[in-house]
């Protein structure tokens, strides 16, 4: 087995060095939540495959070069300079053998090419679970959000934009008493400010639940105290909006953990309201929703990180499972749509934490693949996933995070644009196509 051993954990507890039969210590890996364990085998090695559809090779273009645990990653140009940086969000876990920073980190791009090593470091180590890029107090500067939490209850925090970049200590944070797992910039009341959403939990087995909660914005000042709380207290991780029922305001979907039912939270005219409105029925480790119209009919549907993985196909705002993955293992991390390849409809990426799999699932003319388009097989545990055009040349790259000595890898889009002379002496254009290498 490549995993020696895979625990859904309760929070609380703490991580040991693992002794194998021969005596040797073997690698121990904690999700950022707290609630996956998983023994690693120390000789296993990354695989991967391609198929001649997909447009990425079976390594890393690029891959940074520092042992942390990424608990999140976006993609965007923070500093201004036209080209889209990696902003990485670090946790901490009782990992064996330990992982002794977890600052957060910006890897800006120099003209196509990351820096080797990040040129911004937050000042602060705080448990950060998600992070996400998003203006929060209305200036022109693009602000980080870090969704903070672990056993000391770190608060959320903002790195406000500045020229240049944020600042490295953050400007704003939270007052509530959480463990956060996600939190989503998103102006749910239409008021042009955007405001933050939170999927929370507890930190131990005798406190694991709470609320979701909306921290309002008020003209550019992010409120310290929610202002709403979902009137179930559970473990939320994923959160993600849409207009699901054509009202005109963007519902909120929520996947939830054992013992709860993943849903959505209908959105009345900027309110929204604290129970679900629609569930899936069942109970399960779910982590990870998205929404994107899959089947092209005008109405986005649902893609959850379930065992497995699921689309909730969406007529008319009543939704009904259209597609399960018949890949063999699901314990994800993170879950996302992206146009790979450009053919105007999306496709789904995934990202599994015991077994390190990620998973691109292409999207043929409304219907996904049934299995993985393209796999990479990685030997450290996987985290976390997002798109982002990063050479520059107007394709969307895949960057994977990760627990371990290569936390952060980055696969370019290999589709080439062929560009056909017309025969005519000035070189004008009048066709191209796309090509796979």
């Amino acid at each position: 087995m490549r995993r020696l051993v895979t625990i859904a954990m309760m929070l609380g507890g703490s991580a040991c060095a693992v002794i194998g039969a021969a005596g040797d210590e073997q690698r121990v890996e904690v999700s950022s939540d707290g609630l996956e364990r998983v023994v690693l085998a120390r000789d296993e090695t990354p695989r991967s495959f391609r198929t001649d559809e997909v447009p990425f090779l079976t390594t890393p273009d690029w891959s940074n070069l520092r042992r942390v645990q990424v608990g999140g990653l976006d993609a965007a140009d923070i500093d201004g300079d036209g080209d889209v940086d990696v902003v990485v969000g670090c946790y901490h876990s009782d990992s064996y053998p330990p992982y002794p920073d977890w600052e957060n980190l910006i890897y800006r791009n120099i003209g196509g090419t990351l820096e080797t090593e990040p040129s911004w470091i937050s000042a602060d180590e705080r448990h950060t679970g998600d992070i996400h890029v998003a203006y929060i107090n209305l200036d022109q500067y693009p602000d980080v959000v870090c969704a903070n939490g672990g056993f000391g209850y770190d608060p959320s925090v903002v790195y406000f934009g500045a020229p240049g970049g944020p600042s490295t200590s953050p400007g704003w944070l939270s007052a509530d008493a959480t463990w956060t797992n996600y939190a989503l910039p998103f102006d749910l009341d239409h008021d042009g400010d955007v405001d933050l959403v939170t999927a929370n939990q507890g930190n131990s087995s005798s406190d694991p639940y709470r609320p979701m909660y909306v921290f309002f914005n008020s003209e550019g000042i992010l409120g310290t105290f929610p202002g709403w709380q979902s009137s179930e207290t559970s473990i939320q991780n994923f959160l993600a909006f849409a207009d699901y029922d054509g009202d005109g305001w963007e519902d909120l979907a929520v996947s939830k953990w054992a013992n709860f039912e993943s849903g959505i939270y209908r959105n009345v005219e900027g309110t929204l309201g604290t129970d679900p409105v629609w569930t899936t029925g069942t109970t399960d480790t779910d982590k990870g929703v998205a929404w994107a119209d899959v089947d092209h009919n005008g109405w986005p549907d649902l893609a959850l990180g379930h065992d497995p993985t699921q689309l909730w196909g969406n007529t008319e705002g009543s939704l009904a499972v259209i597609w399960s993955s018949t890949a063999t293992y699901f314990g994800h991390s993170d879950l996302r749509f992206c146009d790979v390849d450009l053919d105007g409809d999306a496709d789904l990426l995934e990202i599994h934490f015991s077994n390190g799999q990620a998973h691109l699932y292409l999207n043929r003319a409304g219907t996904l693949d049934s299995a993985p388009s393209w796999t990479y097989d990685s030997s450290a545990v996987g985290t976390a996933a997002a798109c982002g055009d990063i050479s520059g040349d107007g394709m969307p790259d895949v960057i994977l995070g990760f627990s371990g000595d290569t936390s952060v890898a980055v696969f370019f889009n290999q589709l080439e644009t062929l560009i056909f002379s017309d025969g005519f002496e000035d070189g004008t254009t009048d066709a191209w196509s796309f090509t796979l290498p």
